[in-house]
């Protein structure tokens, strides 16, 4: 593994410190080691590429230079019936730190961060944790966001794909910056959730979700269903509405805009 490059204190209830490296495979991976292995937990790891990087269902994330690649390990005391409400959550504290730049994004469930001008991918969220009979032992929330980045950075098929905030606003911004107000909203929610308010933060998604209501495909088991999303569930689930009435929920899965 990379060496560290700098470990900073943070003032957080749920976070202490971040962990900056100047490349790593994953920083999901190297977050999920020091829980399980060094015990460790309240941190983020960030770096500045990584060379393994991976989204939803395992598929390879490019994390070239510029971009914001991070993870952050927390034990929430929160519900674990609640935990299908982290990704929701983690998603829109990116796009609400987003709007401070003037970037206007858009949610696509359940993970994805748009460009609301073109639709084109921005940014993702992957978590990942262990719950127990009773409680959650550990969360880790993956962010990748295509910041600094220009295009040419990317592979080919990706670059019809994907955006960043430099080609949207024409402007660089801090990295750390960015990090320090997505957690800023990230611990935020945590209380309302901790509070029993969630339906705040399901109030909010809505408010920039890009699929509710319109045709979609869900992916889920490799079985494909078509319908019209309907709604998410107090849990952050996804309500599809099939073409015979019927509705089927899901916790996860990929979704196509038709």
């Amino acid at each position: 593994m990379t060496s560290l490059l700098k470990r900073a204190e943070v003032d957080s209830e749920f976070i202490s410190e971040i962990l900056h490296y100047s490349d790593l495979g994953s920083t999901n991976s190297v977050a999920k080691r020091m829980v399980l292995k060094e015990k460790k937990q309240g941190f983020i790891v960030i770096s500045k590429t990584q060379t393994s990087g991976y989204g939803q269902r395992g598929n390879f994330w490019e994390s070239p230079s510029g971009g914001l690649w991070c993870s952050i390990a927390i034990n929430p005391k929160i519900n674990p019936k609640k935990i299908g409400l982290i990704p929701i959550l983690s998603a829109l504290c990116v796009v609400k730190a987003l709007k401070s730049y003037n970037v206007t994004t858009r949610l696509k469930w359940p993970n994805d961060i748009l460009n609301s001008a073109d639709n084109k991918k921005l940014g993702g969220i992957l978590v990942e944790g262990k719950v127990s009979p009773g409680f959650i032992e550990y969360l880790i929330i993956g962010i990748g966001i295509n910041v600094n980045n220009s295009l040419k950075q990317f592979s080919l098929p990706l670059r019809k794909r994907v955006t960043s905030i430099l080609e949207i606003s024409k402007n660089d911004i801090s990295l750390i910056d960015l990090l320090n107000k997505i957690t800023f909203y990230l611990e935020d929610g945590l209380f309302i959730m901790i509070r029993g308010e969630e339906r705040q933060i399901l109030s909010e998604w809505k408010e920039w979700d890009n699929v509710l209501g319109r045709n979609v495909k869900i992916t889920s088991n490799n079985i494909e269903y078509e319908g019209i999303a309907r709604d998410l569930t107090e849990f952050g689930q996804i309500i599809l509405e099939l073409a015979d009435g019927r509705e089927i929920t899901f916790s996860s899965g990929t979704l196509t805009l038709i």
